[in-house]
Parts: structure tokens; sequence; C-alpha cells
């Protein structure tokens, strides 16, 4: 048998290489007698000058797009002695003149060949998969019918996701039902009806906001038309049930001039899809609503924050001014001193507030549970305020009903809650006003344990009842400073809350604008005795040793912080040597003796050589002595993962920046 492929090859080659219609040559590849189907276009052409007119009309709208042919498939049978049949697929590709796709084509094609004097040429070509109708009054080879039936089996693969077919004949307004689904239940009954009486039974069980969109979809008159270069349409409506379908109108049958005669209609259950595309867009809707609000209160943050930042900055740059030029003036001296250090204190406070946020946010924040002594807590949080509210001639008082004196908390994280709010008492209460403070303990259900009931009352400005909605979210301020003269960036609620929260306790608050508010706060403790109070006492290192002659090499880089630290640790009785950087220490820590220096304070970040790498170089010499020498981070890096960094590089402990003698001291005396 001769190489029917290679035939086929070289006819789709004619096929898309002609690019003049003055040189076509079918005479070289088909029967002047050939009949030739669905070429594309869905015609039917009644001889060879049919589809030669048809073909030359083809190859003058081809212009820029050149076509390639790809994955030709093909088998053959024996009609007779002079007939064969060849039948597959190819893929047809149109590309721009730089390469590009503009299609792809997947065809399938039936030919006979004829032996004529001697040559195969095609008597019979059939492109495309013929439908029911082709297949009427037509004589088609057998293979054409195996065709049929793949297009069957793919109306069938249409139907496992869509659970009701149906074919409608848009000249004759006939609806034929191909497959139905219980799932789908649309109210029809009859296999075929009249399309217009079955649609208005279809459009009695849609939900009332999609009628007339379903209408407008199916309406016959205009279907062809919009369907005209599409291969499909998709409507999605909802039932009256509170289901959801989407509906699809798929082109089945042309006539000869390429218009639409027939349609399937397929339609699918999507309320699933539906469902989480609609939870889906909430959560967009909500997402989008959080990021405003969040945007809104980071804007209303940042103006907060630079209006109450520059409020003590210009104080302590006025004042260290007033002091540089009232030097012999000790009375002034001292009292511009003690403004630079209360304004200095409030700027730590509002950076501890920020940062304090941030680490709880993150889940940076530990709770750490010792026995504290409950009025001394509470007595030294009063002490704080108690010159402010002299100041503005208030009256700060504390009451105790204290059953336990002893107890195991949090005591920073306590004193936090309580200095926030006591703060904000003393800030939003009137001059000559009163500041209220309770603490009372009442039994739990657990003997061991009891609830501490801390309540702060004041009779200030109030908050209105919307404000106290919103009153623990962070960067909420019912009033901007540049309104009241009150400074605050209003995250200091917010702190309290998420710290009474990881304590376990709850927090409460009643206001009347113009007349006060009181916090109510309740912690469940656990109780300690008088002994378990003493045996901390007798840990505190402070009170059995002295820093005095204590030789300490401080590592930093920074001449004003270097310098301060120096001061202070000399008042302490230290003789502190310095290193401006991790290499110079390391130099002066091999040239020294081994027990020179009892201590090394660590800043981290420095130029040539930080503090992490400076720990782990010194932890690697040979002296054992010295590669033991207690290091204490001394840092900025004030994170719960900064002093886990620490700690885990070598060095034995961490203090915050700004140095504070009442903790760098005690850390010191642990190691000594």
């Amino acid at each position: 048998m001769d190489d029917f492929k290679q035939l086929t090859e070289q006819l789709l080659k004619f096929y898309i290489d002609t690019e003049s219609v003055d040189d076509i040559g079918f005479e070289n590849f088909f029967d002047d007698n050939s009949s030739i189907i669905g070429t594309g276009k869905h015609e039917f052409f009644r001889n060879l000058h049919e589809f030669q007119e048809s073909y030359k009309f083809d190859v003058k709208q081809r212009g820029k797009i050149r076509l390639k042919i790809r994955d030709l498939q093909q088998e053959e049978a024996e009609l007779g002695d002079d007939q064969i049949l060849a039948y597959g697929s190819v893929v047809f590709t149109g590309l721009f003149e730089d390469g590009s796709v503009c299609f792809e084509m997947d065809t399938r094609f039936s030919i006979i060949y004829k032996k004529v004097n001697g040559k195969w040429l095609v008597q019979h070509l059939h492109q495309s998969v013929p439908d029911r109708d082709q297949m009427t009054g037509e004589e088609f080879p057998v293979t054409l019918g195996k065709q049929v039936e793949e297009a069957h089996r793919a109306i069938s693969a249409l139907g496992t996701a869509y659970y009701h077919i149906s074919r409608l004949d848009l000249k004759t307004k006939k609806i034929e039902l191909v497959k139905r689904s219980r799932k789908m239940e649309l109210g029809i009954s009859q296999k075929s009806a009249d399309w217009n009486s079955q649609f208005e039974v279809i459009k009695d069980v849609i939900a009332e906001p999609f009628v007339q969109k379903y209408i407008d979809f199916f309406d016959t008159q205009t279907m062809a038309a919009r369907l005209r270069n599409k291969e499909s349409m998709s409507f999605e409506f909802k039932k009256k049930d509170g289901k959801w379908f989407l509906a699809m109108i798929v082109p089945q049958n042309y006539d000869k001039d390429g218009n639409v005669t027939s349609v399937l209609l397929a339609n699918r259950d999507v309320t699933d899809e539906k469902l989480r595309e609609l939870r889906q867009e909430e959560e967009l809707r909500e997402a989008k609503l959080n990021a405003e609000t969040a945007s809104k209160a980071k804007s209303a943050f940042l103006f907060n924050m630079s209006h109450d930042i520059r409020t003590p900055m210009n104080a302590i740059i006025g004042y260290a001014d007033l002091a540089s030029r009232h030097l012999e003036d000790t009375e002034k001296l001292s009292r511009y001193v003690d403004n630079i250090q209360i304004c200095g204190r409030k700027l730590l406070s509002l950076l501890s507030n920020v940062l304090d946020l941030a680490r709880i946010e993150n889940n940076k924040v530990e709770m750490e549970y010792t026995v504290s002594n409950v009025h001394e807590c509470f007595e030294n949080c009063i002490i704080m305020f108690q010159q402010q509210a002299e100041s503005k001639n208030q009256t700060l008082c504390m009451t105790e009903h204290i059953l336990y004196p002893y107890v195991y908390v949090d005591e920073p994280h306590l004193s936090e809650v309580c200095i926030n709010i006591i703060s904000n008492a003393v800030k939003y209460t009137n001059a000559g006003g009163t500041i209220s403070c309770k603490v009372a303990q009442r039994p739990c259900e657990n003997e061991d344990w009891c609830d501490m009931i801390i309540s702060i009352t004041d009779n200030g400005i109030g908050m209105t009842e919307e404000f106290q909605k919103h009153i623990f979210e962070a960067f909420e301020r019912e009033r901007t400073s540049t309104i009241t003269h009150i400074e605050g960036i209003g995250i200091g609620m917010g702190i309290v809350k998420k710290l009474v929260d990881l304590m376990g306790g709850t927090i409460e608050v009643e206001s009347k604008l113009g007349e006060g508010s009181t916090f109510t706060v309740t912690i469940p403790c656990k109780k300690a005795s008088k002994e378990e109070a003493l045996e901390k006492k007798n840990q505190n290192p402070r009170s059995k040793k002295s820093l005095k002659g204590v030789r300490v090499l401080l590592v930093e880089d920074n001449e004003i912080n270097a310098e301060i630290a120096t001061e202070l640790l000399k008042e302490e009785g230290c003789i502190v040597e310095v290193a401006t950087d991790g290499v110079a220490c390391i130099s002066m820590i091999e040239k020294a003796d081994a027990d020179y220096y009892k201590m090394i304070l660590m800043d981290i970040q420095m130029p040539v050589m930080n503090g992490f790498d400076t720990t782990l170089t010194i932890r690697k010499m040979k002296d054992d002595k010295k590669a033991m020498i207690p290091i204490i981070a001394m840092t900025a890096n004030a994170f719960a993962e900064d002093r886990q960094k620490a700690l885990s590089v070598g060095m034995n402990d961490h203090v915050a920046k700004p140095v504070d003698m009442n903790i760098l001291a005690p850390t010191m005396m642990k190691y000594l």
C-alpha cells in the first residue's frame, strides 16, 4: 500500500502554503467529482469549483497570518481495489509575522482517496466533527459514524459537569432534552417541547433579581448574533430555593453563511462554588475595611506621635539651652535639670509603649511570676505620680483591703497596667480634681489563689459611650492633643488590655462625659507566704555586694553613651575602661592578665565587629578564664528575641538602654 499519510501531509501543506490565488493546483490533489463537507465553516460544496472559490477567498483573507500543521494522526482502511479511507486528526496553528500564536484549531478529517489514471486523488473530504443533522440524507464512510460516536461521548463528558443538557433549534424554537438530573429541577417534564412554553415554566423558578437577566440571556431572537465568533456564553443565576446555577450556551449547528442554527443549553449546580466565592468576597471586604481602619489608625498614630514627641523634645532643648546660660545659678540649674529628666522620662515612656505594643502584637511577651509585696507594688505606682498630681493641685490617694500581703504576680507588667491607668487619670483630670486608687482581694474557689481587684476612679473629663467601645483598641484617642493639649498617642489602653488578658484577668470601664471614669482590673493571683518573700529579698545581690573596685570593660562605639555609662558606673565605685569596637575589645583582653577585667558590658551594633561576633571570639579564647569572663549585653535592642540572641551566642545577661543603674547594678552583681 502506498504511503497515504505522506499524501495527506502533502495535501495539508498545499492547503496552508498557497499564497496566491493564481497558484492553486487543485488538479494535483482533487478528483473533478470530489465532495467536500464542513471545511471549517460547516459548508457542503456541491462541486470542486465551489470549494475552489471559497479557498481563493481564504487565501485573500489570510493576510499576514501564516499557517502551520502539527500532530498529524492518521489510520487507513481499504474500501476496494481503487479506494482508500484515511481518517484521523491534525492541529492547525496560525502564526503572526513575529512567530506569536494567533490561534490553534484541532481538526478531525476523513478522506477517501480514489485511484484515477494511476494517481491517488481526493474523492471525498470531510473536515471537523459531523452532528446528527449532517448525517441525515448523506452518505458517510464508516469512520464518520465513529466520529459521531466520539461526539456523543464528548456530550457525555460535558454531562459530568453539567447536570441538565438540552438542544434548542433556533429556527423551529423546539427544545429537546439530552440529559436530565434531579440535582437540577427546572420544571421541564417533556423530552421535546416548544421553547416558549418551557421557558415560561423555567422562568417561574428563578429568583426575582435574576429574572430579567435570564430572559435577556435566553432571548432566541438575539442569541445567534450574540454567539457569532464565540465558542460559548455563560450566565450565573439563582433559583427561588436559594441554589445557584451556571447556564451555558454552546453553538452546535451553523448554516452555510456561518450563522448559528442550533445550540446546546447546559446547566449545572454551582451553589457550593458560589457560596465559597461570596465568602471570599466578604472576607476581602472585611480585609479591605480592616486595612482602611488600620491605615486611618496609623495616620492618627503618626500625627499624634509626631506632636507628642516634639513637645518634650522642645522642652529638653529649651531647658538645656537655659541651663547653659545659668551655670552659676544653682537653683535655676537644678530646676532645669529636673525638668530635662522629666521630659526624658516622658520620651522614654512613649518609646516603651510603642515597643511594648509591638512585642505583645508579635507574641513576644512572656509572663514571669515572682513573689511580690502587694502594698509596696501599688505604693510605688502612686509615688511615681505624686509630684505630678500635686503640681495640678490634685488629690491622689490609695486605699487597701489586702487579705494576702504576698502573692505571685508579674510585677513589672502589673505595674505597667496600673501606671498607664493612673497616668491617664492624672492627665485627664482637671486641676483640683481627685484620683482614688483602691486595691482589694477576695478569695477564690481554689484556696491557693485569690482575685486582686484594682479600681482607679477620677472625676476628670470622662468619655463618650461611643469611645468607650473602642478605648482598648491601639492608637485610639477621643481627642487629639492639638485640641485638648493633652499628650498621648493612644496606645496605653491597648497595651493595658492585652497585658491584662495575658495575665488571665479582666478590665472594665465606666465613664460619663464631664463626670469622670472608673477602671476596674481583676487579676487572679497565687498566694505566697512571708517566708517566700523574705527568701526572695535575701536573694537580692545588691543587698550583700558592692561594685566598688570592680574593673569593667565597657564596649561602646557611641561617645555620648560611653561617657554617660562611664560616669554612672564610676559613681557605683567601678573602674571603667572603654573599647570603641569589638576588635579593640578583643585586643585589650588578650593583652591584659586573666583576672584583670571582672566583666564586660557589650554593645551589640558596632562598626568593624559587632557584639555577637565579639562574644563568640572571646568564648573561643585558649585561656579559660578569659573565655569565661561574664559578658552582659547593654543595648538598645530591647525585644525578647534580642535577649534570646544575646544568650545564644554566649552572653550571660541582657540589659536594655537607656542605662538604669537600678537595673544594671543588680544584674552586674549576680556575676561577681
